[in-house]
């Protein structure tokens, strides 16, 4: 019986996934064609830092939290997405949210589950976890959290933003 549960769930974040990587390519406007990607997982290394880029383009160095995360990589952009919140096996370590860390310094938060306002919660908790900064910093990062469109709520596809941060949308 769990097995349609994490299908469905596997399937959502797969398609809040590609939904970010149409979005951010059509928000940089790159003309991707049919890109190659190739899954990989990335080996282990402790200790290691992550140098992350401001939207104003100031870098912010954290610990590197995509380690041991399965990722693909679109090498028509040069672009790897490390799914961060999910095992070896894909599966979502918290099914309310699935968090994507591009090499560009991205990150997506894609939120599965109703309600809404929970999952982002849920979500920004993992975040903070990743990312030990104070919230001016989170708010300052290129960070868009999405609902899935398959939802069917009105937020479907939309940037929610961060909760705390100025401008996000109230649920």
């Amino acid at each position: 019986m769990r097995s349609p549960v994490l299908l469905g769930v596997l399937v959502a974040v797969l398609i809040v996934a590609a939904a970010g990587t149409w979005w951010l390519v059509q928000k940089e406007k790159v003309v991707v064609d049919t890109p190659v990607m190739e899954s990989k997982m990335l080996p282990r290394d402790s200790g290691a830092m992550l140098l992350l880029k401001t939207r104003d383009g100031q870098l912010v160095t954290v610990p590197d939290f995509t380690y041991g995360h399965p990722s693909v990589e679109v090498e028509d952009t040069g672009i790897t997405y490390v799914y961060v919140t999910q095992d070896d096996t894909l599966t979502e370590a918290d099914p309310a949210y699935g968090i994507v860390y591009g090499s560009d310094s991205s990150i997506t938060i894609g939120l599965l589950t109703a309600p809404l306002k929970e999952s982002r919660q849920r979500a920004e908790l993992k975040l903070r976890e990743l990312l030990p900064v104070p919230d001016v910093v989170l708010c300052a990062l290129p960070i868009k959290v999405v609902a899935a469109d398959t939802m069917g709520t009105m937020y479907g596809g939309k940037n929610l933003g961060l909760s705390f941060c100025n401008g996000s949308t109230a649920l």
